[in-house]
């Protein structure tokens, strides 16, 4: 059992409202883009199917395709496996061998699978992710396709420019010093943890740490436990396409978004930048679509 499957199973309760809001973010998400991506595909696998969600708007999106969904939560697979016709797979995405797909998606779940790797050395690293590409191409079809929505870190030039936040309710700056505490998404990155209070409810913080920390803050006290232990950020724009690439993959699709992260959090803080000008909220997500080069 790895950690992700442990937290699941320790607190089930939790793991439910987890995946409740999981199923609500897919209608305000770039994740509502995928099954347009995958319109045209016929034999479809989504990596870390969790309530189903995504395998339910493939279905409607492309009835006549076959859908394999494969999770680490034996709960999740039993629950799918009640109410649908999938195929269903409770295993390691790595562990996976003797099928073909024409897709592979990855929704949200590479950062998964980079920040509770069981190696600590790969933990919060592009290793894994590079593992997960090699794996795709050997269960792809030629001139399959894999499917990728996750996080962007922040760029060397931009991650430790300075941003001040200031929160609606004083008494919630205490998650930006628990999050600092807890936090150890950070420890093989140039990123600056300190976090500086200039004026009373008004602390200084740098941008890579700000942005992480509003995609933990942006899910609420109770999903805390499982997200501080995330880091949404893994890879830069420009070295997602580039692992993509090395890993014998042609970009064909790329989408940016923000998200709506500053609708979510308008109610909760004011973002500023360090001499006082409006803050911009950054890209927050990509969404890649790469084609499995043919084989020789």
């Amino acid at each position: 059992m790895n950690k992700l499957e442990e937290l699941s199973n320790n607190n089930k309760e939790n793991y439910q409202r987890y995946l409740k809001r999981m199923t609500e973010s897919m209608k305000y998400s770039t994740k509502g883009l995928i099954p347009l991506l995958a319109k045209n595909s016929n034999n479809i696998l989504d990596v870390g199917c969790g309530s189903g969600v995504m395998l339910k708007a493939l279905e409607e999106e492309n009835p006549k395709a076959t859908l394999t969904g494969l999770d680490l939560n034996i709960d999740a697979i039993k629950s799918l496996e009640a109410n649908s016709n999938w195929k269903l797979y409770h295993m390691d995405f790595m562990d996976l061998k003797d099928v073909k797909f024409d897709t592979i998606i990855f929704s949200s779940i590479l950062h998964e699978i980079s920040s509770y790797n069981s190696d600590l050395n790969k933990r919060f690293t592009e290793a894994p992710i590079k593992e997960a590409f090699i794996k795709s191409n050997e269960l792809l079809e030629d001139n399959g396709s894999v499917i990728i929505r996750d996080g962007l870190l922040s760029s060397k030039e931009d991650r430790n420019n300075k941003r001040i936040i200031t929160f609606i309710n004083p008494n919630e700056s205490i998650w930006l010093y628990k999050f600092q505490n807890d936090f150890r998404g950070f420890d093989k990155l140039d990123i600056d943890t300190k976090i500086l209070e200039i004026e009373d409810n008004k602390y200084l913080v740098s941008e890579g740490f700000l942005k992480e920390f509003l995609c933990t803050y942006t899910w609420g006290e109770e999903s805390y436990p499982r997200e501080i232990n995330e880091r949404f950020g893994i890879l830069t724009k420009e070295e997602w396409l580039n692992l993509l690439k090395e890993t014998g993959f042609k970009i064909e699709t790329i989408i940016e978004s923000k998200e709506e992260y500053e609708k979510y959090l308008s109610s909760k803080i004011n973002i500023i930048n360090e001499d006082g000008s409006l803050y911009e909220y950054p890209n927050m997500s990509i969404i890649v679509k790469a084609q499995k080069q043919k084989t020789k």
